[in-house]
């Protein structure tokens, strides 16, 4: 074979297995309808519009509070009972109160059937 043909064969599997790898993830970093299996059970709240000193969507997990970050729409109903892993960050203000709750990032969520 040439060179050349080996080049554009090397160049479709490096295109074809990064395709494959982007489709797994949602743009904001989310496995959504994962298996989940090392997930926490949660509960999706609305605390109202932050607009007007709410705080906006929030998780319930174990009686725990969390603010997601990067909460996907689809996942925005009030008392939506769902599975999720995440990774904790720091404090964040809810209206009027300074560190509220502490922010968290959501790497896999998943509905609770």
């Amino acid at each position: 074979m040439t060179n050349r043909k080996i080049m554009n064969r090397l160049s479709i599997t490096v295109i074809v297995s990064f395709l494959l790898i982007m489709s797994c993830k949602s743009k904001d970093g989310i496995l959504i309808e994962s298996d989940c299996t090392e997930c926490e059970d949660a509960v999706v709240r609305n605390f109202g519009d932050p607009a007007l000193d709410g705080c906006g969507w929030v998780l319930d997990v174990s009686e725990t509070i969390y603010k997601p970050r990067n909460l996907p729409g689809e996942y925005k109903v009030d008392s939506l009972d769902v599975k999720i892993r995440y990774k904790v960050l720091d404090s964040v203000n809810c209206g009027l109160i300074r560190n509220a709750f502490s922010e968290i990032f959501i790497t896999e969520i998943k509905k609770n059937s």
